[in-house]
């Protein structure tokens, strides 16, 4: 399973959510109603165990995880860093 899928489905088990017409990858997921602050923390607990990456304070209170293609595009960076 490829980077993106495994995002988008820890999500969508998380947040009980389906990713489609109304939720895009690009949909803003606290505007949404999607993800509250304690999933935030939880899906960076996620990222950080399931790619092995380390995400600092700062990045995390830069507000770069508002959607999946955001949160994709971070882990693909953070990814490539350590490459």
């Amino acid at each position: 399973m490829q980077r993106t899928e495994k995002i988008r489905e820890y999500m969508e088990d998380r947040f009980l959510v389906d990713f489609g017409e109304d939720v895009t990858p690009d949909t803003d997921l606290f505007k949404a109603g999607v993800m509250d602050s304690f999933g935030y923390l939880q899906l960076m607990d996620y990222l950080e165990t399931e790619f092995d990456v380390k995400i600092a304070s700062d990045e995390i209170l830069a507000n770069v995880f508002v959607s999946l293609a955001t949160i994709d595009a971070f882990v693909a960076e953070k990814i490539d860093a350590k490459a």
